[in-house]
C-alpha cells in the first residue's frame, strides 16, 4: 500500500497544480524539439532527462503529467497506433522507476558524494533499457497491425538516445533545480568566466566549425583541460553545465553546422550517433572526476571543521584545567587558613601535663591535621605537575639517606597500627641525581599506602639494592592486595580501589602523584599482587650516579636566610585573628614578646614603633598584600629584622616570590611552633 500511496495522485496543493502544469509543458516541448531533431538512426530525446528530473525534485505523484505530454506528443507527430498504445506508457514507466530507486536509496540531488553521482549513473543506465525495449514492442505491434511497416532506428540507437538524455538533462535540472543560487567570489567569478570562454570556443571549432587540430595537436584532447580543471577546481555543479553545453553544440553543430552541409542524411544521422557515444563516454568520466574531487573537498570541510572544533574542545578543557588548578591553589590556602588557629590550639594544650586518654585524643587529632595537610600537598602536586610547574631542585645525593628519612617520617604511623617495617639497604652509598626532597616523598607514599592498606600487626618490608647503575626501590606488604584487573590503572588520577572497609580512603591521588614524580626522575614504577588479600609490592628503578662517588649526608635548608638575628621581639601579622593569637600564644609561651597587627598599614605602623626581631608575615591581608608589605620594609623602612612568610600559598612560585620580595623563610599553613621557633633561633 505504501508503494501505491507514493503513486496514485492525491489532492493536489497549489505548488503541485503548478509544478504539474510546468513539467506537462517543459516535457512536451522537450519531446516536440527531440521529434524536430530526429534523423535516423540517432535518437535525441531531452524529454527523457525531463521526466525523470521532474520527478525527483516535485514528487512521483505527477506521473500522470509526463503520460499525458508523452501521448499528446505521439498524436501530434501522427504515430503509428502501436507508438500511441505502448510508448507513452514505457517513457512514464522509466522516469517512475528511475524516480522511486534515487528516492528509497537515500539519493541526494546535490550530488555531493561520489555515491550520489554513481547512483544517478547507474539508475540512468538501468532505466534507460525500458523505453527502448517498450519501443521494440511498439515496432511488432505496428508490423502486426499495419503491414509493410518499417522502423528507422534500432534498439542500440535508441537506448544511446535516451541514455543521453537521462546522463545530460537529467542531472542539470537535477543540481542547479535543487540549489538554483550559488555565491562565488569575485575570483572564482572570474576562473568560471575563463573556463567556460575556453571550453566554449574549442567547443564551437571543433563540433561547429569541424576544426579537427591545430598546428598537428587535436583539439578534442586540448578539449579535455577545461573538462578536468572545471572537475577537480569548481566542482560537479558547473561541471553538469559545461558537459550540457558541449552537448547542445556538438548536437547544433552536427545538425547545422557549415562542415555538415554537404552529408546525406544517412551520413549524417550515423555521424550523430557516434557524437552521441563519445558524449555519453565523456559524461560518465568527467562526472566521476567531479564527484570525487567534490567528496575530497566535502572530506577535507569535514575534517577541518572538526579539527577546528577539536581545538575548541582542547582550548576549553586547557581552560578548565587552568581554573581546576587555580581553584585547587585558592582551596588549599583556604583550607589551611582556619587550620592553622586549629593546630596551634592543639600544640598549646600540648604544653600541660594531661590525661593519657586526654593525651591519646590529642594525639588523633594532631594525626589527622598532618593528614590533611599531606591531601592538600599532593593536590597541589599534582596541579603542578599537570601545569608543568614543579621544578626539581637535583643534585648527588645518597639515596640511603633519603630512604632513612622516610622511614623515620612512617615510623609513627607504623607503630600506632602496631605493624612490622624491615628495611634492607647495602652498605655502602648508592649515589644518585635527584631532588632529595621529591625522592623522599616517593618513598613515603608508596610506605604510608603500604601501611593504610595493611591491617593492625602485619608486616611492611622496604629494600633497596644495586643492579648496576640503576637502584632497586621495593615495597612489600601483607595488607589488602589489589584485584588483578585493577594492577594496571592503580596509577591513575584520583582512582580509589573499592576493597571493603578501604573504600573511600584518601584522594586517590598519592600513586599517581609517585609515578609522575618517578618519571621525572628518568625512572620507572610498576605493581603486583597476587590478588585480594595477597598483599602487594610495588618496585621503583632510577638510574644512580655511574662510579658511586661517596656522598656527603645532609638536608638541605628550607629556605635561604638573608642574615642570622636573635628573635625575642616577634610581631604577628594576620587578618585572621584566632590565627593570629594561635601562633602568638605559643611564642609567648616560650618566652617570646609578642605583638599583633591586622592590616598591612598597622603592621608598617607597629614595625616602625616597636622595631621587631622578627616580623610573622601573612601574605593574603585585607589591605595590599605580604609581598609589597615585605619590600615597603625592606626597601623604604630600612627594616633589618627577620621576615617570615607564614602564608597558606604553598606552591614554588610563592616561595620564590617571596624570596625576590625580601623575606627570609617560607613557612605553609598550618606550621608546628617546632618549626617555627626553629627559624625564630637562627
Amino acid at each position: 500500500m505504501g508503494f501505491l500511496t507514493g503513486l496514485l495522485p492525491q489532492r493536489p496543493t497549489r505548488r503541485q497544480y503548478i509544478a504539474g502544469g510546468i513539467l506537462f509543458v517543459s516535457y512536451l516541448l522537450a519531446a516536440r524539439l527531440g521529434a524536430t531533431l530526429f534523423i535516423a538512426p540517432a535518437v535525441i530525446y531531452p524529454a527523457a532527462g525531463v521526466a525523470l528530473a521532474g520527478l525527483v525534485l516535485e514528487g512521483i505523484e505527477l506521473w500522470p503529467m509526463i503520460f499525458l505530454a508523452a501521448l499528446f506528443n505521439y498524436v501530434l507527430s501522427g504515430s503509428a497506433v502501436g507508438y500511441l498504445l505502448i510508448l507513452p506508457a514505457t517513457h512514464t514507466l522509466q522516469a517512475v522507476v528511475g524516480a522511486l530507486v534515487l528516492k528509497k536509496l537515500n539519493f541526494d540531488p546535490l550530488l555531493r558524494r561520489l555515491r550520489d553521482m554513481f547512483l544517478l549513473m547507474g539508475v540512468a543506465i538501468f532505466v534507460s533499457l525500458i523505453v527502448p525495449t517498450g519501443g521494440l514492442l511498439a515496432v511488432t505491434v505496428n508490423r502486426l497491425l499495419l503491414p509493410g511497416f518499417e522502423a528507422t532506428v534500432t534498439w542500440g540507437s535508441w537506448w544511446t538516445g535516451v541514455i543521453l538524455s537521462l546522463l545530460v538533462v537529467a542531472p542539470l535540472i537535477i543540481r542547479w533545480g535543487a540549489e538554483p543560487y550559488f555565491t562565488r567570489s569575485y575570483r572564482q567569478i572570474a576562473e568560471l568566466v575563463a573556463v567556460f570562454a575556453v571550453l566554449l570556443s574549442l567547443d564551437w571549432a571543433i563540433f561547429w566549425w569541424g576544426i579537427p587540430q591545430v598546428y598537428g595537436i587535436s583539439l578534442i584532447y586540448v578539449l579535455l583541460v577545461p573538462f578536468f580543471w572545471l572537475a577537480i577546481r569548481i566542482g560537479p555543479r558547473f561541471t553538469i553545465l559545461a558537459m550540457f553545453l558541449t552537448s547542445t553544440i556538438a548536437i547544433a553543430g552536427g545538425l547545422y553546422g557549415p562542415y555538415t552541409a554537404a552529408l546525406d542524411p544517412a551520413q549524417l544521422g550515423v555521424r550523430l550517433f557516434q557524437l552521441e557515444i563519445f558524449i555519453n563516454i565523456l559524461t560518465v568520466i568527467f562526472y566521476i572526476i567531479a564527484a570525487l574531487q567534490e567528496e575530497r573537498t566535502e572530506a577535507t570541510k569535514s575534517l577541518t571543521s572538526y579539527i577546528d572544533r577539536l581545538e575548541e574542545a582542547l582550548n576549553r578543557l586547557s581552560l578548565n584545567d587552568r581554573a581546576k588548578s587555580d581553584f585547587i591553589a585558592v582551596l588549599a590556602h583556604e583550607l589551611r587558613n582556619p587550620l592553622a588557629p586549629i593546630v596551634s590550639s592543639l600544640e598549646f594544650l600540648r604544653l600541660e601535663q594531661r590525661e593519657p586518654e586526654e593525651e591519646e585524643a590529642l594525639d588523633l587529632m594532631d594525626d589527622r591535621l598532618k593528614t590533611v595537610g599531606r591531601l592538600l600537598d599532593d593536590l597541589l602536586d599534582v596541579s603542578r605537575i599537570e601545569r608543568s610547574k614543579i621544578n626539581l631542585k637535583k643534585e648527588a645525593a645518597d639515596l640511603r639517606v633519603m630512604l632513612e628519612r622516610s622511614v623515620q617520617s612512617i615510623a609513627r604511623q607504623v607503630a600506632k597500627r602496631n605493624q612490622t617495617l624491615s628495611v634492607n639497604m647495602p652498605a655502602e652509598s648508592m649515589a644518585i641525581h635527584a631532588d632529595p626532597v621529591r625522592i623522599e616523598q616517593i618513598v613515603t607514599n608508596l610506605l604510608t599506602n603500604a601501611s593504610k592498606f595493611t591491617d593492625t600487626g602485619g608486616s611492611i618490608a622496604l629494600s633497596a639494592v644495586r643492579e648496576g647503575d640503576t637502584a632497586i626501590i621495593r615495597v612489600r606488604d601483607t595488607g589488602i592486595g589489589i584485584e588483578p584487573g585493577m594492577l594496571e590503572r592503580v596509577f591513575e588520577p584520583f582512582l580509589q580501589l573499592e576493597t571493603g572497609t578501604r573504600m573511600g580512603e584518601g584522594l586517590g591521588i598519592g600513586l599517581s602523584l609517585t609515578k609522575r614524580l618517578v618519571e621525572m626522575h628518568e625512572g620507572t614504577i610498576a605493581g603486583w599482587s597476587a590478588g585480594l588479600g595477597q598483599g602487594s609490592e610495588f618496585m621503583v628503578q632510577l638510574p644512580l650516579i655511574p662510579g658511586s662517588p661517596t656522598i656527603e649526608a645532609r638536608r638541605p635548608p628550607l629556605m635561604p636566610a638573608s642574615q642570622s638575628a636573635k628573635a625575642g621581639r616577634v610581631l604577628v601579622v594576620d587578618d585572621n585573628a584566632p590565627a593570629a593569637h594561635g601562633i602568638g600564644r605559643l611564642l609567648e609561651h616560650k618566652g617570646y614578646v609578642v605583638e599583633y597587627a591586622y592590616s598591612a598599614a598597622q603592621a608598617r605602623e607597629k614595625a616602625l614603633a616597636t622595631s621587631p626581631d622578627t616580623i610573622v608575615l601573612d601574605i593574603g591581608l585585607p589591605d595590599t598584600d605580604g609581598y609589597s608589605l615585605a619590600r615597603l620594609l625592606r626597601l623604604k623602612d630600612n627594616y633589618g629584622g627577620q621576615l617570615i612568610a607564614l602564608t597558606g600559598y604553598g606552591q614554588e612560585e610563592d616561595k620564590e616570590r617571596a624570596i625576590e620580595a625580601g623575606f627570609d623563610y617560607h613557612l605553609t599553613k598550618p606550621v608546628g611552633i617546632a618549626d617555627l621557633v626553629a627559624l625564630l633561633s637562627n
